[in-house]
């Protein structure tokens, strides 16, 4: 099962991704990222505390979303995975291509 809560802050989206993100559902996540972004987001949080798992295509469309925001100078981070997750985006090579914060309040300072 998976959860998304949208909320916005000070200018900032925030995402906030309960459950686990798999082939089935990985949709729900880009379709409410595709319309953030065609809302003019610009930057977004996304909230990994409760993810308890993400697939493959689960990150294909954190990588539509961010290559988007980078194209238009936005900015997508990420923020409190779990060690599971945290290993995931390690190993797939989004660490590297997206900052991964260990708390929000540094999420949002990185804007």
């Amino acid at each position: 099962m998976l959860n998304l809560f949208a909320r916005k802050e000070n200018e900032i989206d925030f995402v906030d991704i309960q459950g686990k993100l798999d082939t089935g559902n990985s949709s729900e996540l880009g379709e409410l990222l595709r319309e953030l972004l065609d809302g003019n987001a610009s930057k977004i949080i996304l909230n990994f505390s409760k993810l308890d798992y993400i697939s493959s295509n689960g990150l294909r469309e954190i990588l539509d979303a961010g290559k988007r925001l980078i194209s238009t100078n936005g900015k997508l981070v990420m923020c409190r995975s779990n060690p599971i997750v945290y290993d995931v985006l390690r190993i797939s090579g989004f660490s590297k291509m997206f900052e991964v914060y260990k708390s929000e309040e540094e999420a949002i300072a990185s804007f």
